[in-house]
């Protein structure tokens, strides 16, 4: 799925895995980058990304689980804007204090209903929206039947329903991933924030444009393909739900 993020709309992937797995990524798609990230100082590959998501095919590892903690503590520091997802959630769940205070312009979580709860537990917050120990610049876009954004800005939460159909397949939560990256990377620098500064609404808009997309994208592939759809059949359906939302 990786490349949906470029087809969506992104110049430069740059893919850091691990070395087994780097001439495999390689060789599925030459338009993408792909650098094991033992053979390299990522605080020289880092600061030359717009934007970072980590998750999608990390694994749960010790060492899987502490290369996302150093990538998370980097951008942490550059103000590198994240999105996290899959086994990134699940780096959070272990280590939760992690995110803590990040700065402008922030993360954005995408987990499903059974990843938040867990992230929820773990941060044993009851009296006030869990989402709010990791301060200001953290959201959550809330995957399910209705996905549901929320954010400390609490003007800006919301959920959506409409689109998708009765079929999700696996992988569906990586596009869902890399189309939030490149929209939030978008909305942070566009002024489509007007006088609003990008953390109080480059968020909602990167997440209600990136799930509205997926869910059509979801919805013309299960018209296609019925209950054979699998995730990569989405992919076909990028350029008209492009045109039909944005154009």
């Amino acid at each position: 799925m990786l490349c949906f993020v470029l087809q969506v709309g992104a110049d430069l992937v740059t893919v850091l895995t691990t070395e087994n797995a780097a001439p495999v990524i390689k060789a599925y798609s030459p338009d993408l980058i792909v650098i094991p990230h033992h053979s390299v100082n990522i605080s020289k590959i880092i600061p030359k990304n717009d934007l970072v998501v980590i998750g999608p095919g990390l694994g749960r590892s010790e060492e899987a689980l502490n290369f996302a903690y150093n990538v998370i503590s980097l951008c942490k520091v550059l103000k590198i804007p994240l999105v996290i997802d899959a086994d990134g959630l699940y780096a959070v769940y272990k280590n939760i204090s992690i995110l803590k205070d990040y700065p402008n312009p922030g993360i954005i979580l995408t987990p499903n209903k059974a990843e938040a709860k867990r992230l929820q537990d773990a941060i044993g917050v009851t009296h006030v929206p869990w989402y709010r120990y990791w301060g200001d610049y953290v959201t959550v876009l809330e995957k399910g039947e209705t996905d549901q954004f929320h954010s400390s800005q609490s003007k800006y939460s919301w959920s959506l329903q409409e689109g998708g159909s009765g079929r999700r397949a696996g992988g569906q939560g990586d596009i869902l991933s890399g189309a939030m990256g490149t929209f939030f990377n978008w909305a942070i620098k566009s002024d489509i924030c007007g006088e609003l500064k990008s953390f109080e609404l480059a968020p909602s808009v990167a997440s209600y444009a990136a799930a509205k997309f997926t869910r059509l994208c979801n919805f013309k592939a299960y018209k296609s393909n019925g209950r054979n759809m699998i995730a990569s059949d989405m992919l076909k359906e990028i350029h008209s739900s492009f045109d039909d939302l944005f154009l």
